[in-house]
C-alpha cells in the first residue's frame, strides 16, 4: 500500500461537470489500493463541511485551499513572458498550496500525483518522489496555434505551446510519468519526449452502475439533447455549429424536432441561437440523466478542444444513441454505424439525425452496443486499473 498526494486543481465534491469526474472517480479507486491525501483548490462556496467529510469517506486525509484565477493584465501574469513556464501558470501559482504539498511531503509520500497541467509546477517541489502528472491536455494549445487569426495572437500560442513542451519533456526526463486521455494526445507528447519516456493512456470513464438505461422511459419523439456550458468556447463554437449550418436542414426535414442545450450559460449572450424554432437552453440542471433518458439522441458537433467526452460516455451508458464529429469522438474506440453515427459536415449530420429518426431498429442498435462498449471498455473500476498500473510502475523503478 503506498502513501499517494494527490493535488487537484478542481474540487471533485459534487461532482457536476467532467473533470470533477475524472477526479472523483479516480480518489474513489485509487483508495481501494493505497493511503490517498487529497489537496485541493476549491471555488468560493465549494468546500463545505459535509463535503469535506464525504471525501474523507474514502481519502485519510482531504486539505483546501482558495483557487486562483488567471488574469492575464496583472504584474505577475505579465512577468510571466520572461518566465520558462506559461504565464497561466506564472499567475496561477499558489504558495498556499505549495506550502500543503511541502507539508505533506515531509510526512512521507510514496507518490505524488499532479492533476491537469494547472498543478504542475507543484511537481517541482518534490523531484526525490516518484510523480504523476495526471491528464495532461495539450493539443488544445497547438489548435489555438492553427486557430489563431492574427500573427500577433499566433506567436503568443505559440510561445504559451512552446513553454509546455519544453516543461513536459523537463518532467519526462527526470521520470516523471505522464497520464493522457487519448492516442492524439499521446502521440503529440511522443514527438518530443525521451524514448523511455511513460505517457500511458487513462481515458476518461463513467459510472456504469449510478448510470443505467430506464426500462420506464418514454422518451419524446424527435429530441435531440447536447449537454455542455457554453461558457466553455469549444462548447459554444459546437452549439453555434450545430444551430446555425446543422439544424435548420434537420427542421426542414422534421419541424417538429427539438434541441436542447444544458448546462450553464453565465454572461455569453445565446439569445439569437435561442430564438431559432425547437431550440432551447435550459442552463445548468443538477441532473442530467432524466433529460437525456428522455430525448431520442444526444449531439456532440464539437470542433475544437481536447480529451474524451465524458457527455458521450454517460449518454451511452443512458442507453442513449449518439451523433458526433470526429473530433467530439476523438480518443474512443467507437465505430460509426455499430456504437455511434459520425458525421462532420452539416448535410451528413443532418442526415444521420434523419436516420435516427426514421429507424427504431438503428436507435435501439447503437444504444445497446454503446451500452456494451461502455461496460467492458470505460466503468471507472477498469481506467482505475490503468493509472494504478502507472503507479505501480513506477514503485519498482
Amino acid at each position: 500500500m503506498a502513501r499517494i498526494v494527490f493535488v487537484s486543481w478542481w474540487w471533485p465534491y459534487p461532482a457536476d461537470n467532467g473533470a470533477k469526474l475524472r477526479v472523483y472517480h479516480l480518489l474513489r479507486e485509487l483508495s481501494r489500493k493505497h493511503d490517498v491525501t487529497l489537496l485541493s483548490f476549491a471555488e468560493p462556496g465549494e468546500a463545505a463541511p459535509e463535503q469535506m467529510n464525504h471525501l474523507r469517506e474514502f481519502c485519510i486525509r482531504v486539505e483546501c485551499v482558495p483557487k486562483p484565477h488567471y488574469q492575464p493584465s496583472t504584474l505577475k501574469a505579465t512577468l510571466g513572458y520572461l518566465s520558462r513556464w506559461p504565464r497561466s501558470l506564472v499567475d496561477v501559482y499558489s504558495p498556499a498550496m505549495a506550502t500543503q504539498v511541502r507539508a505533506a511531503v515531509e510526512k512521507g509520500v510514496d507518490v505524488l500525483i499532479a492533476s491537469e497541467l494547472q498543478t504542475m509546477r507543484y511537481l517541482e517541489l518534490a523531484r526525490h518522489i516518484p510523480a504523476v502528472l495526471e491528464e495532461a491536455e495539450i493539443t488544445v494549445f497547438q489548435d489555438r496555434v492553427a486557430r489563431a487569426a492574427r500573427s500577433s495572437s499566433r506567436l503568443r500560442a505559440q510561445l504559451t505551446l512552446s513553454k509546455l513542451e519544453n516543461a513536459l519533456r523537463s518532467l519526462l526526463e527526470r521520470g516523471v510519468a505522464i497520464t493522457v486521455v487519448s492516442d492524439a494526445e499521446q502521440e503529440y507528447i511522443r514527438r518530443f519526449a525521451p524514448s523511455n519516456a511513460t505517457i500511458a493512456v487513462v481515458p476518461n470513464g463513467v459510472d456504469t452502475i449510478t448510470n443505467r438505461p430506464n426500462p420506464d422511459a418514454r422518451p419524446e419523439p424527435y429530441t435531440l439533447v447536447y449537454s455542455g456550458a457554453v461558457t466553455y468556447s469549444a462548447n459554444l463554437d459546437a452549439v453555434t455549429f450545430f444551430v446555425r449550418d446543422v439544424w435548420p436542414l434537420v427542421r426542414a426535414r422534421a419541424p417538429e424536432a427539438q434541441f436542447t442545450v444544458t448546462g450553464g450559460t453565465g454572461k455569453v449572450d445565446v439569445s439569437a441561437l435561442a430564438a431559432q424554432p425547437g431550440v432551447t437552453f435550459t442552463g445548468y440542471v443538477p441532473e442530467i440523466a432524466p433529460i437525456l433518458q428522455n430525448s431520442w439522441a444526444l449531439v456532440v458537433p464539437l470542433r475544437e478542444g481536447g480529451g474524451t467526452r465524458l457527455k458521450i460516455l454517460e449518454a451511452m451508458a443512458l442507453g442513449l444513441p449518439v451523433i458526433s464529429t470526429s473530433k467530439g469522438a476523438e480518443g474512443l474506440n467507437v465505430w460509426h454505424g455499430e456504437d455511434i453515427l459520425i458525421a462532420d459536415q452539416p448535410a451528413q449530420m443532418a442526415d444521420a439525425i434523419r436516420a435516427l429518426f426514421d429507424d427504431p431498429a438503428l436507435r435501439a442498435r447503437l444504444a445497446a452496443n454503446a451500452r456494451a462498449l461502455v461496460e467492458r471498455e470505460y466503468d471507472w473500476s477498469v481506467i482505475g486499473q490503468r493509472l494504478l498500473a502507472v503507479i505501480d510502475s513506477l514503485k519498482k523503478m
